[in-house]
């Protein structure tokens, strides 16, 4: 079974009802693929792909933005594909090891 949980980190398609509401954040239809960031039960959060300031010179930021549930037509994921699935976060070991624990 595919849970939502296991597109966070990942790479994916994204296919909205109007892509035109992003423009002004500088998101139009060529723009296709996204950098999950997370979700909760607003929407989902993406990286965005490449903000700039325009202050004496153009530098590139992070910035993520919100998609709300109800202007998501598709999503595709493509587990196990190179660049696109990477280790889920929710995966890792969390808390102390012991010597014992590490041979």
């Amino acid at each position: 079974m595919f849970n939502i949980e296991d597109i966070i980190g990942d790479v994916v398609y994204i296919d909205f009802l109007d892509i035109s509401v992003y423009n002004e954040i500088g998101i139009n239809s060529n723009i296709k693929h996204f950098l999950v960031k997370g979700y909760d039960h607003i929407g989902i959060w993406l990286a965005h792909p490449n903000l700039l300031t325009k202050k004496n010179k153009k530098k590139t930021i992070d910035a993520n933005f919100l998609v709300s549930w109800n202007n998501v037509k598709n999503i595709m994921h493509y587990p196990d594909r190179e660049g696109y699935d990477f280790p889920s976060e929710f995966d890792k070991d969390i808390g102390f090891k012991t010597n014992k624990d590490t041979k």
